[in-house]
């Protein structure tokens, strides 16, 4: 595609996301910026929250606010042709040191891992991490505590949730777990690389129970933090590494949760009639944003108060 061509195209997809912008509006936050947040966003040190929002087409694209919900920036544009070159893309992550962006697209013939820089985007060109060789799909990613390698979810084999680690350069993809149980959402205790938090149906009672546990890279062995017959997942490591947050509908509908990392200290901290979902803390730990019925909201970590609304859906 030229560099024509995609000036055109970013031009319009910019304009369909600043027709979505109503200044005046009221509500908790005072937000004015619409957006179709799909599952997890991810919270810079420098205070931007980049998310994946689905666009008139039906893809995803990846955009980033402040925390504040202003000065909305496009980063995956696309030219909206049927070979899916620039097919935007989902569950973005910042890197530690907060200049690049780590996510999942489908540039070719299946989604893999892609890297970009956080404030230009996939504009400056985008580095492919995973291979697209074969069926599955590779999603879900984070990042090593030290920035050098990713964690993510892929289903290559036998289209079983699987996780897997890489380096950013492409090298060295190492299978962590390929059990027959559906793994997903795994994280690295942000002081203890040998440490990872995720959600797992390894003990589930029934087809809608998950759990989370930690794992133990080292010592190849798993420990239950938060246990229950309903469905507990997409966990999210405290800044400090000792406390983790997760959604579950434990107690009717899906609400945020948190508790220390051993578990102990549980801790409803959302509880609205809404769906809440895939928390994130921002750098200092005092406050964690999630997903509410495709938008962004923020609460204190402490005790959940002051909600903030980021974002709003606008359908």
């Amino acid at each position: 595609m030229s560099k024509s061509t995609l000036l055109v195209s970013t031009v319009l997809i910019a304009a369909f996301a600043a027709s979505l912008l109503i200044s005046g509006c009221g509500g908790t936050g005072g937000t004015s910026l619409y957006f179709n947040v799909n599952e997890r966003a991810s919270w810079s040190a420098g205070g931007r929250l980049a998310f994946a929002s689905y666009g008139g087409n039906g893809l995803l694209y990846i955009y980033t606010v402040t925390d504040s919900g202003n000065s909305s920036l496009l980063l995956t544009p696309s030219d909206n042709d049927d070979d899916y070159a620039d097919e935007g893309g989902w569950h973005p992550a910042y890197s530690p040191d907060g200049n690049q962006i780590a996510f999942a697209s489908r540039r070719h013939t299946t989604p893999v891992i892609f890297l970009m820089d956080s404030d230009d985007g996939d504009r400056a060109g985008i580095t492919q991490v995973t291979s697209d060789t074969g069926s599955g799909a590779d999603t879900q990613v984070s990042w090593k505590p030290d920035g050098s390698g990713l964690i993510y979810t892929s289903t290559r084999r036998s289209a079983n949730y699987d996780i897997r680690t890489i380096n950013t350069n492409g090298s060295n993809m190492i299978e962590l777990l390929n059990s027959d149980a559906d793994e997903q959402w795994a994280s690295y205790n942000p002081t203890d690389d040998n440490i990872i938090v995720l959600q797992s149906d390894r003990e589930a009672s029934n087809g809608e129970d998950t759990d989370i546990f930690k794992y133990n890279i080292s010592a190849s062995t798993f420990t239950k933090i938060a246990d229950s017959p309903y469905s507990d997942g997409a966990p999210s490591w405290s800044p400090d590494g000792t406390k983790i947050a997760f959604h579950s509908n434990r107690a009717g509908d899906f609400d945020i949760w948190v508790c220390d990392s051993d578990g102990t200290n549980l801790m409803q901290l959302t509880s609205d009639t809404r769906s809440d979902g895939y928390p994130i803390w921002n750098s200092d730990g005092t406050r964690i944003a999630f997903t509410r019925d495709r938008e962004l909201w923020s609460v204190l970590a402490a005790d959940g108060s002051d909600p903030q609304r980021i974002t709003r859906r606008y359908r």
